[in-house]
């Protein structure tokens, strides 16, 4: 199932290591297990590796027999009691 890019936040889920982008999620398993992935997305162009991470999470779980588990939107900010 293809994920919806925020508006928000374009780069969710992307990082830069040197000078190439990598992803990072976390899936669940069928034996109900959390596993993270990291893994390189081996461009340093930000545009291409937008198009490589929908890519890997569109495919990700059909290959591994998996359910992604994904924050697009960035956490909310807690209120602080007076």
């Amino acid at each position: 199932m293809p994920q919806k890019q925020s508006p928000t936040n374009p780069d969710h889920h992307l990082w830069r290591n040197g000078r190439l982008w990598w992803v990072a999620f976390t899936v669940h398993t069928p034996e109900w297990r959390k596993e993270r992935v990291r893994l390189s997305l081996g461009t340093a162009d930000l545009r291409e590796a937008r198009r490589r991470r929908d890519e890997v999470l569109r495919d990700y779980p059909l290959t591994r027999t998996c359910e992604l588990s994904l924050r697009i939107e960035p956490p909310r900010k807690r209120e602080v009691a007076a």
